[in-house]
Parts: structure tokens; C-alpha cells; sequence
């Protein structure tokens, strides 16, 4: 059974702003996500398809003023979440003391006992298993169960829970209340019950298949993110869970959004599979009036929002103490542009905090991938890197008129989230009308399949030559268009690049059909040099567009004494 723990941290930064190669600064709040978890052992089994179609269940349209156990479907979420719009935000009332006060260690020791699993009779396809409150988990988060059609609360038990001994369960009120679920279950040809799903800090969740463990997570919705001002973070406050059936493949949650400036509705469909685990989300968000002009705005959205870690690997070395190649949840963020094609970009790991963008016009498709696979890439038994899930948004229709934006921070640790992505339209919702969001949330090992055409970025690595005042960036391209070339086909090497002059490029095909591509540029400023690479047969795409922020001089950091202490 897989433990895991997520919370947040929220750091004072100075963010840098690329794009088009241009560079604003702004001071910004940015809070990251903290993740550690135990790394389950992943059972193989036949992979099933996935062809989730789950639209929201339609009701009637309500008028009366509903509680949250007269929710009983997305419909009368929806009015529910329409209706608490209408007024003010009431913050959550922190835990108790001894709750509060815990550290990390003391609050991992408390566990939820799993014989008293909800559901778990023998019959139900799922089950939940519930999150205590302590340390960074303060919010409480309201749990109710949708059977035949009427909800009813799932009340807080200490008795579900198992204690240390450092605390007394007599000093836990009765009502303490939940922090956040997972749910457990059976993947498709496996007898081995494994956690899949879990909701727990803020909008956080994430899900795994058979074949990965966890790693990137995602949110409900992203608020200010990345602006000079302090980013909202909206939390799931309620949420209900449809009872399954014995036969069922799929599970149903219902969720309210809930923050100082909005007010939403979502419903998640979990499928899991071996292979592939997918989530649907249809959400209804309402922006909340605002009392008074002096209120914050909301400045920006980001929807979709997936967080993830990248510490060091390609491009980056580690500490001299640490031999591991690569220490990362996600090695670069994957976009589909109905425009451009397919837009790689590897992580570029800064001493300090950065946000780059990629407008589209129209969005097919954007995800952080953990496209390196192979174990010795990792050489780390304990985190099982090379099993953690890559992520990736579809939208049923295509997202129009936007950007894709990369924020990425220093980060102290593996423990800590340094990595968001998410879409920002160009435009808001006008005024009294809902965001209307539904697409799907694939977990998934390596690369994702519908990319199974063009030249994938599969490695590439930096050489730094301050002497002879320049850089070489070496990449490796493979895929089918490149295999299918005849042997003697020259190819085109297409570059942009921003901060630096570009002194060389060239291609080598490789006994195997990939192709190496070498590039050698002079900086122009200390800037980060901002390259732009792929490769054509005519006006073809050969391979996926490789863009990179890449740091004149390598980044030196300062790291914990866990990576440096000698042995």
C-alpha cells in the first residue's frame, strides 16, 4: 500500500519572465508542493483500453437554497457552487494545537487502519481510506458518500485512525474532521488491492496506473500563479463520493471548489488501468462578487494546473556526493498545438525562479512527461524514478486563444515541487458567466502514444567552453519519420535562438536511423540563451520543435547536507 503526503510551501521570489526572448522580472509568492512518498511495488497485468465518455449526470435545474447533503449529482453541485458564490469566503477553522504543531515525522506516524476502510466489504470494486489533519494539512475538508441517490457525511472517527505514542487520541476533538481521501482498489488483472487515487492540501490530487507509482500531481485550479502578488490557492472544501457497484469499473467524485475568489463545481471520473489510468474532469467555476473594489482581482487562471519536481539531470549535473545521474518526477513539458505541432521542453533548472509561455491558438494537448525510462538513468532503488507517471490534458475540444506556461523554481530538494504547468486564456469569463472546463487527466509511463510519428527529443547534453567563449548543445533525435529517410536524405536543420549568435549546427545519422543534432552558439549577455531546434525533409516536419532556456554558465546551488556529507 502506497503512503503518500503532500503539502505546500510558499517562498518569496523573484521570478523572470521569458519569452520571445525577452526578459521581465516581477517579485511573485509562488508556492510549491512538498511530496514524499513510499514507492509502491507496480503489479503487470493485461492492459485494458480506456475510452472514458462520462459526461455530467443532468438534473433538473434547482432554485432553493441547497446544503451539501442535498447534493446528490454535478447538476446540484453546480447550483451549489453558484449559490455559495454569492457570498463571502469563509476561511476553514484551523486544527487544534497538538495537531497543529506536529512536524512532518510525527505526522506521517498517524495512519488510518485499513480494515476500517469505508466500502471495504469484499464486494465493492472501491474503497476510501481517509487523511488525518496536522502539520501542513489544515484545511478541513467535509466527506460524504452518495448512495441510491442521498448523501450523507462520512463523520470523523479517531477510532479509524492509529496513533503514536507521542499523541493521546483524547486530545483530538470528536469533530476534528478529515484533511483529504485516497482511494483504493484493484487495478485490471491484478488480485493486489493498491492505492490509485488521492485528494489531500488545497486542489492537489494525483493518480497512478498499475505499471507507475506516484509522482507529478495535479490541482483543481490555479489563482494568480506566478504574479507579484501572493498566489490563491483554492482547496476542495467538500466532497462526495458516488457508492459503486459491485460490477463497476469507473468511480465518481463529486468536488467544491473553494477559495476567496471563486466558487466551483467538479466531478471526476476515475478509470484505472494497467497501463494507463485516466481521470475526467467537468468543472463549473463561478467567480465571486466581490464585496468591494479593494478586494484582490483575479489576474490570471491557470487551468489544468500540473505540478511535478526536476532537480538535476540532462543538462544539469548533480552534487559532486550524489552519483545518481538524474533526480526528477518529469524530465520536460510536452505541448500539442493544432499550429505548431509538437513543442518539447526539457527543464532548465535556474538559481532562481522562471516562467516561460508558449501561446497557442489552439490547444490539443499539453503534459509533463518522465520520458526517460530506464533505470539507470535514476540508479535510485528507493525513489523508483523511472517507474513515476507521466501526465497529460486533453480537452474534449480543443482550448482556443491562450498560452501554456512553464513556471519553474530553484527548489531546495527532491521533497519539494518545483515544477508547474497549466493554460492561461487570453480571456476571462464575462461577468456572471461560469468557466466551463471538461477534458481528461492521462497517468501514464514514458511517452505519450499519440506522438508516435514525428522525431522525439530523447537526450541531450550541454558543453560549456568559457575559454573559447562558447556553447555546444548536442541532441538526439528518434522516431519513425526519421527511420523511414533514405540513408543519403539530407535533412534541414531549423534553429531560432534568442540571446546568443549562432556559430555552427549539423546532423549525424546514427546506425539506428536517429539523428544527433549539434549546435554551437555564443551568448550574447548573461542571460539564459533561448534556442529553438528541430529538423525538417522540405517544409516536413521531421521531428517535434526542441526549445530550451539554457543557462550560460552552469548553475551552482547550494544543497542540503544530505547530498553533500561525505560517507
Amino acid at each position: 500500500m502506497i503512503r503518500s503526503l503532500i503539502s505546500r510551501v510558499l517562498v518569496m521570489t523573484v521570478v523572470v519572465v521569458i519569452a520571445d526572448g525577452q526578459l521581465t522580472f516581477a517579485q511573485s509568492d509562488v508556492a510549491i508542493e512538498s511530496a514524499a512518498s513510499e514507492p509502491a511495488v507496480a503489479q503487470h497485468g493485461p492492459d485494458d483500453s480506456v475510452n472514458d465518455t462520462s459526461q455530467p449526470v443532468q438534473s433538473p435545474p434547482i432554485q432553493d437554497a441547497l446544503t451539501p447533503t442535498e447534493i446528490n449529482d454535478f447538476q446540484s453541485l453546480a447550483e451549489f457552487a453558484r449559490q455559495q458564490a454569492k457570498n463571502a469566503f469563509t476561511p476553514s477553522i484551523p486544527p487544534v494545537k497538538v495537531l497543529a504543531d506536529l512536524d512532518y515525522d510525527q505526522f506521517r506516524k498517524i495512519q488510518f487502519i485499513h480494515q476500517r476502510a469505508k466500502w471495504d466489504d469484499g464486494k465493492s470494486p472501491f474503497w476510501l481510506e481517509m487523511f488525518h489533519r496536522g502539520f501542513v494539512q489544515r484545511d478541513r475538508v467535509e466527506m460524504f458518500s452518495i448512495e441510491q441517490g442521498k448523501s450523507k457525511p462520512f463523520p470523523f472517527l479517531k477510532q479509524d485512525f492509529q496513533y503514536p505514542d507521542s499523541i493521546k487520541a483524547d486530545q483530538i476533538p470528536d469533530d476534528s474532521g478529515y484533511a483529504g481521501l485516497r482511494v483504493v482498489g484493484r487495478f485490471p488483472g491484478n488480485h493486489d488491492a493498491q492505492e490509485m487515487l488521492t485528494f489531500v492540501g488545497s486542489s492537489y490530487f494525483r493518480a497512478r496506473s498499475a505499471e507507475t507509482i506516484y509522482g507529478s500531481s495535479a490541482r483543481g485550479l490555479a489563482i494568480n500563479i506566478a504574479l507579484n502578488q501572493d498566489e490563491e490557492f483554492p482547496l476542495f472544501r467538500r466532497i462526495w463520493v458516488i457508492k459503486p457497484g459491485e460490477d463497476d469499473r469507473q468511480l465518481m467524485l463529486l468536488a467544491h471548489l473553494d477559495s476567496p475568489s471563486v466558487s466551483g463545481a467538479y466531478q471526476f471520473t476515475l478509470q484505472p488501468g494497467s497501463a494507463e489510468t485516466v481521470v475526467t474532469v467537468n468543472a463549473k467555476v463561478f467567480l465571486r462578487e466581490q464585496a468591494d473594489a479593494t478586494e484582490p482581482a483575479i489576474e490570471k487562471i491557470g487551468i489544468a494546473p500540473l505540478t511535478s519536481m526536476w532537480i538535476w539531470g540532462d543538462g544539469l549535473k548533480g552534487p559532486p556526493q550524489d552519483k545518481r545521474p538524474g533526480v526528477h518526477d518529469s524530465d520536460g513539458l510536452l505541448v500539442h498545438s493544432g499550429e505548431d505541432g509538437w513543442i518539447w521542453r526539457p527543464y532548465s533548472r535556474l538559481p532562481y525562479p522562471s516562467t516561460s509561455f508558449r501561446k497557442v491558438r489552439a490547444l490539443l494537448g499539453f503534459g509533463v512527461l518522465q520520458r526517460n525510462r530506464a533505470f539507470f538513468h535514476y540508479d535510485d532503488y528507493n525513489a523508483k524514478y523511472h517507474m513515476r507517471p507521466s501526465i497529460w490534458v486533453t480537452p474534449h475540444t480543443p482550448w482556443q486563444d491562450g498560452r501554456v506556461e512553464l513556471l519553474e523554481i530553484p527548489g531546495a530538494h527532491e521533497g519539494i515541487d518545483n515544477i508547474a504547468a497549466y493554460w492561461v486564456p487570453d480571456q476571462m469569463p464575462a461577468p456572471g458567466q461560469p468557466l466551463e472546463l471538461n477534458y481528461d487527466l492521462a497517468f501514464f509511463p514514458g511517452d505519450i502514444g499519440a506522438e508516435n510519428y514525428v522525431g522525439r527529443s530523447t537526450n541531450f547534453y550541454v558543453d560549456r567552453n568559457p575559454v573559447a567563449d562558447r556553447i555546444g548543445l548536442t541532441i538526439r533525435f528518434s522516431g519513425l519519420a526519421l527511420r523511414q529517410l533514405p540513408v543519403d536524405r539530407a535533412v534541414n536543420i531549423v534553429t531560432s535562438i534568442a540571446g546568443a549568435d549562432l556559430l555552427h549546427s549539423e546532423s549525424t545519422r546514427t546506425e539506428t536511423g536517429d539523428y544527433i543534432v549539434d549546435v554551437t552558439f555564443r551568448a550574447t549577455s548573461e542571460s539564459p540563451v533561448d534556442l529553438a531546434v528541430k529538423l525538417q525533409d522540405g517544409e516536413r516536419a521531421l521531428t517535434e520543435l526542441f526549445t530550451y532556456l539554457c543557462p550560460v554558465a552552469e548553475p551552482e546551488f547550494n544543497y542540503p547536507s544530505v547530498y553533500t556529507r561525505q560517507e
